[in-house]
């Protein structure tokens, strides 16, 4: 060991001997510096503009454009100007001869040079942690934590970067060739996890080699044995390749000998790099305040649960737009989908059948192919599509054969998982949308369906209600039975049915029965059918509009509920005068309501009523005709105004035996429809997802929710942080390069 710190030591002595080490550090402390503040200043300018902002240290170092992406972006530019020498000049100057002769083995030379560029490394990330530390002392609550786990990433990058770049350089005597090489190195490694991927042994390994993304998880909070091994391995294996290589100076060997020394060290890095990314491997510490790189403690809880294998099984047709995804040249950015849940599931199987078949060929919105299908049958379709991807027809099971293992008609035929667990199945799906995989939320909830009983929402039919099959806007297909919206019933764990009471009974197993905006009377056996289910402690979600008090208040009345004659209106120079954006009940949001009535409860059963929205103070109701044409309408009392607020939806509880029982009523019949699930003035979807979390007592939609980030706030002004700019970017590069002359103005003298 002495051998190989005298070396070391050595070998920075001349680094820095040199310009090119010192100016190498103030270029990279200046660059990263500019990106870092300005990304400062533009946050603190949003905040002292009123802006709320959180997660700031996520923000400033390690999303888009902050501090450490800015280092991983170029960091790769610096390595091979520092490590260009360490063995070019030995072969250059012909020193390399008295080193093989001297009384030292190739090990401690490498080592010892090795060493070195960790030493650099540290001065490297030792700058980071100056602005690491700048941020921690202006951000208010920091992510400490975060902020290590980073600088952990950039270190073992910038080491493995050095280990590259000092065996490029042993293989030539060109310092500007061993740094181009390394560049080369670098492009190849980075390029290498694209090769093979349609070969599953092959995938594995080409994958494991790349660096792209390699120190990303570290920078974002998570550090895994598999990153951390990743690069041990990789500095072992190019420390190894230069040892091998000085080696095969020293002795004479034949090619073959030589050669196959470079393979067995090469294959072993292999092996070892190949288990220790098996996923039962691998070991996880996440350094982030929040846990965000670990399941929620809802979804731990429900993966817990999981005893014994559980098998998702993706079933990739060839005619859905989405077959991309399922391909096996995406296998591992599909796999990485669900790496948080494997880290919990080690008996966790992931499975892909590929086939083809078209539900409709009429209708191609959603199939790969987008071109003229008239006349085509879906075998020539199929060749078609196969032969545009350059993909192999026989690796998909033709119809006629996949039906025979599972009939996907009802999902459309599109890409999707099942999950399957003790004899129980599930469905996950693919999304519209910018991000079409699923989340933790709908994984969960796939998950938890195959352990516990699935809520069961029916919704009436027969009497103009609204369509839970139809696509119009007032319709209320998307949040509920729309496969394709993530925010839907059966997207978040339900069961969703239709009932018609004049030929089925309501089940005695439901979550909620749903009477959604009946336009014609209920008949009286129906009526008696949900007396009765109320009576046994049935749960109900009520929607109407103005002018159907007369459909819906003989329902409502033995309960003690009831809807206003009339509508509710407010004066407005902007909206609509029906547009009411009533508040919800626990004043954390805005529900918009168009065309609402307003309710009333007389109590006459042992419930406890609660408002869960209610309308705005400069709103009133309204008994004559409105006429929503005119503009802007005033409270008129020769018309019988009564202003408001009104209570628009209520909450009716009560409990019978060991349950509780939840009605609620609404006078707005549009906030669950198509047209109005995704208002821009309100919180429509999340509303809705407490509603239906209500009826199921908490067990569906899985709640994925984190704490709030507390790191919301910078401690600095304007002015600090430009005094504090200038000595960062100005006064400590101006120290740096005074030390650096006078080490160089010093070397020159002696």
């Amino acid at each position: 060991m002495t051998k190989i710190f005298k070396i070391s030591k050595l070998e920075l002595s001349i680094l820095f001997y040199s310009p090119v080490a010192w100016i190498a550090i103030v270029i990279f402390m200046i660059q990263n510096g500019i990106g870092f503040f300005g990304l400062l200043g533009s946050y603190q300018e949003a905040i002292s503009m009123g802006i709320n902002v959180d997660n700031l240290t996520f923000s400033l170092f390690i999303d888009l454009n902050g501090l450490f992406d800015t280092v991983l972006q170029n960091l790769y530019l610096y390595i091979p100007l520092i490590t260009m020498g360490l063995m070019s000049r030995e072969l250059q100057s012909g020193s390399i001869k008295l080193l093989l002769s001297a009384p030292v083995k190739i090990r401690e030379i490498i080592l010892g040079k090795y060493l070195s560029m960790v030493g650099y490394a540290v001065i490297l990330v030792l700058i980071l942690v100056i602005y690491a530390s700048a941020g921690a002392l202006i951000i208010k609550n920091p992510d400490i934590k975060l902020i290590l786990s980073g600088l952990v990433g950039i270190f073992l990058l910038t080491c493995t970067y050095s280990a590259i770049g000092l065996f490029m350089s042993s293989l030539t005597a060109y310092q500007v060739v061993a740094a181009i090489s390394t560049l080369a190195v670098f492009a190849a490694l980075k390029f290498i996890g694209s090769v093979g991927q349609g070969i599953d042994f092959v995938r594995d390994l080409t994958y494991f080699l790349s660096i792209s993304g390699r120190a990303d998880d570290m920078l974002k909070g998570l550090i895994t044995t598999k990153d951390v091994l990743y690069f041990l391995i990789i500095i072992a294996l190019f420390l190894s390749l230069s040892i091998i290589r000085l080696k095969n100076q020293r002795e004479s060997l034949s090619p073959l000998i030589s050669y196959s020394r470079y393979a067995g060290i090469f294959a072993l890095a292999l092996v070892l790099g190949f288990f220790s990314s098996r996923p039962g491997l691998i070991g996880y510490l996440d350094m982030t305040r929040a846990k965000s790189r670990t399941l929620t403690k809802n979804s731990q809880d429900i993966v817990k649960q999981i005893k014994g294998p559980l098998e998702i099984t993706t079933y990739v047709n060839l005619l859905d737009q989405n077959v991309y995804f399922g391909l096996p040249q995406s296998r591992n950015t599909d796999l990485a989908q669900f790496e948080k849940f494997q880290r919990f599931l080690p008996d966790l199987q992931m499975k892909y059948v590929y086939y083809y078949d078209a539900a409709d060929l009429k209708n191609n919105n959603n199939m790969s192919y987008q071109g003229d299908i008239t006349g085509l049958s879906t075998r020539q379709l199929a060749e078609k599509v196969a032969d545009n991807m350059g993909l192999d027809l026989d690796m998909f099971m033709p119809p006629a054969e996949i039906r025979k293992i599972i009939n996907l008609k009802p999902e459309n035929n599109s890409v999707v998982r099942v999950l399957r667990y003790k004899g129980r199945m599930s469905y996950l799906r693919f999304y519209d949308g910018v991000d079409q995989f699923p989340s933790e939320a709908e994984i969960s909830a796939a998950i938890k369906r195959l352990i516990v009983r699935v809520p069961k929402v029916a919704f009436i039919t027969g009497h103009h209600e609204r369509s839970i099959d139809r696509t119009g806007e007032r319709n209320y297909q998307m949040m509920s039975t729309m496969r394709r919206n993530r925010k839907s019933l059966i997207n978040q764990g339900f069961d969703v049915i239709q009932l018609d009471l004049k030929k089925q009974n309501i089940p005695s197993d439901l979550s909620v029965l749903v009477i959604g905006d009946p336009s014609v009377p209920i008949g009286s056996d129906e009526k008696v059918k949900i007396d009765r289910y109320l009576a046994r402690g049935g749960n109900m979600l009520v929607s109407t509009e103005p002018g159907r008090q007369n459909i819906v208040n003989p329902i409502l009345k033995p309960i003690g509920l009831s809807v206003m004659d009339g509508m509710l209106v407010h004066s407005s120079k902007n909206d609509s005068p029906d547009l009411i954006l009533s508040q919800i009940w626990n004043g954390k949001g805005r529900l918009p309501l168009s065309g609402a009535s307003a309710l009333q409860y007389t109590p006459t059963l042992p419930f406890q009523a609660e408002a869960l929205a209610i309308s705005t103070k400069n709103g009133w109701n309204r008994t004559f005709p409105v006429d929503l044409n005119v503009g802007e309408i005033t409270l008129d009392p020769l018309k019988n105004d009564v202003s408001g607020p009104f209570p628009v939806i209520i909450s009716l509880n009560r409990q019978i035996g060991k349950r509780q029982q939840h009605i609620i009523v609404s006078g707005d019949a549009d906030f669950l429809s198509n047209a109005e699930l995704s208002h821009p003035k309100g919180d429509n979807e999340r509303f809705i997802k407490n509603l239906f979390n209500y009826f199921s007592d908490g067990s569906f939609p899985v709640d994925i929710s984190r704490p709030r980030a507390i790191d919301d706030s910078i401690l600095l002004g304007k002015k600090d942080i430009s005094v504090l700019r200038t000595i960062l970017l100005g006064v400590v590069p101006a120290l740096i390069l005074i030390a650096g002359s006078i080490v160089l103005l010093r070397r020159k003298r002696n």
